[in-house]
């Protein structure tokens, strides 16, 4: 049987998520997974959100017959032990944005593919990726209007 993780990141949602839509068309069992990853650091404020929104995330997947599994740790090392631990074959995320997610994106791309595992990416939270829409240079904006000029060329 075709297994997947659908990794929450950022957005916790399930309404309007290609990387949770994408996952559940293509595979006949899905595992909904959220890492709290050590090394990121939440404020009072923040935990707060974190753990609402999570309650709600749940919600929403049980309403689909799906639980979610909520671990702690590196990325990495948590979506390799769980790939292996349950013969998964894809992980769908939605991409992040911030340069060090990016190059850890990457490397965990890379860990996966050398396990044989399929890793799909979508953009979940942006209209436009930062590098779909540059300059004639080929450099980003730094500017709005132009930016917003170049938008409507689309």
């Amino acid at each position: 049987m075709s297994v997947a993780i659908i990794w929450f990141r950022q957005d916790l949602r399930c309404h309007d998520n290609p990387a949770f839509i994408s996952g559940c068309n293509n595979h006949p069992a899905v595992i909904p997974l959220y890492i709290l990853d050590d090394q990121t650091l939440l404020g009072s404020a923040q935990k707060w959100w974190l753990h609402h929104s999570l309650l709600a995330l749940e919600e929403s997947l049980q309403k689909q017959g799906l639980p979610l599994l909520l671990r702690r740790g590196k990325a990495m090392d948590i979506l390799s032990q769980l790939s292996q631990e349950f013969q998964v074959d894809t992980v769908y995320w939605n991409r992040c944005y911030e340069p060090y997610r990016i190059e850890n994106d990457a490397k965990i791309k890379k860990l996966l593919a050398a396990e044989g595992i399929n890793c799909q990416s979508f953009k979940g939270s942006l209209i436009w990726e930062p590098w779909e829409i540059l300059k004639s240079d080929k450099t980003p904006y730094k500017v709005f209007t132009p930016f917003y000029n170049a938008t409507l060329k689309l």
